[in-house]
């Protein structure tokens, strides 16, 4: 395992070449051993660039595609200056913070230091350094609860917890930090992150797992009944409903937000979806059909959960020329299993 020294990486990955060309060589991504990180890495390498993973922890096989370093933000931040330039980095893409709806009600304060002063500090970093092109995660948590309308960019955001407020905060730092210091941002705002690399050679893997299909899949190959959050909203079926995008077309977006922000001075917010809602109970009847029957067990309504959760993404369709290819209901499943049963093959057997 890396001490958080540099690693020397040269493999060629085989994964289908984005469309696009590169803009500079080298990438800073901060949270680039994480889950949307990891597989952002994987397609930047294959598209030319290099990217430079700053991360607090260090996960084996999850960044091997360039150098990486385990920092931690915002009390090591000035070692950026350093590594941009021992790597010649000229653009950032940030992932880094908490992302767990649940654990931001119950405690504001890890988010808002975490998320909003966090982020913070890498941009006067960023800054200081002359590097002015910048793509974020943003979150659809940042609409709040938008009834059963499909969110759009130019609606007033409301966000109902702590998580999807640091998120809106974030995108208003930018655009300030657009005015008074030239910073070219995008940010993107993800819907249901999921699915893994269907090369399996990256996935979702948490010290405490949140996320609602790595869970069923959990229970269902353990014989575990699950706990399913409400079946009393206002939907068709009663369950909530959300718009799952696959992490390989989150990758090929912040490949192509990157290009955007560097050949443009904006501050924009782009929507990240599939565009095609499915509900809870249909998403647990797609887990089951890829690992065999589980016990559900349905629970009260989750605080800080809306009911309708769903992109329109015709944003990202005209200003990104991006169009999610593998965010099927049933292909993002099917990649989650694969991973699973890779992680976990010895059990299994």
């Amino acid at each position: 395992m890396n001490n958080g020294e540099e690693m020397d990486h040269t493999t060629e990955h085989q994964f289908p070449k984005t469309n696009i060309s590169p803009i500079g060589k080298a990438v800073l991504v901060t949270g680039g051993a994480g889950y949307v990180g990891s597989h952002t890495c994987k397609l930047l390498a294959k598209n030319g660039y290099l990217p430079v993973t700053v991360d607090r922890h260090y996960r084996d096989g999850l960044v091997s595609f360039g150098p990486n370093y385990k920092l931690h933000l915002p009390q090591e931040v000035d070692r950026l200056d350093e590594i941009v330039k021992r790597n010649n980095i000229t653009s950032c893409i940030h992932f880094a913070g908490s992302t767990s709806v649940p654990e931001s009600v119950a405690d504001p304060s890890q988010y808002y230091k975490n998320n909003l002063i966090t982020t913070i500090s890498l941009l006067d970093k960023l800054i200081s350094l002359d590097i002015k092109t910048f793509v974020f995660s943003s979150s659809a948590a940042t609409y709040g609860d938008p009834g059963m309308n499909r969110c759009k960019e130019s609606d007033v955001c409301k966000p109902i917890n702590s998580y999807g407020a640091t998120k809106l905060m974030i995108e208003q730092v930018c655009r300030d930090y657009l005015t008074a210091y030239g910073l070219s941002s995008v940010g993107l705002r993800y819907f249901n992150a999921a699915g893994a690399d269907p090369e399996g050679e990256v996935g979702e893997l948490r010290d405490k797992e949140t996320h609602i299909i790595p869970l069923a899949i959990n229970a269902a190959r353990q014989g575990k009944t699950f706990k399913m959050f409400g079946d009393q909203y206002q939907t068709e079926d009663g369950s909530c409903v959300r718009d799952y995008v696959h992490v390989m077309d989150l990758a090929d977006a912040h490949i192509k937000a990157l290009n955007y922000a560097s050949d443009n001075k904006v501050a924009e917010v782009i929507n990240l979806g599939s565009g095609a809602p499915a509900s809870n109970k249909e998403l647990l009847e797609t887990v089951q059909k890829h690992t065999g029957k589980m016990e559900i067990s349905v629970q009260p309504n989750r605080p800080g959960d809306p009911a309708y959760l769903v992109a329109d993404i015709s944003k990202a369709k005209e200003i990104l020329n991006w169009e999610p290819t593998q965010s099927s209901i049933d292909n993002v499943v099917a990649t989650a299993v694969k991973w699973y049963n890779k992680q976990h093959k010895e059990e299994l057997q």
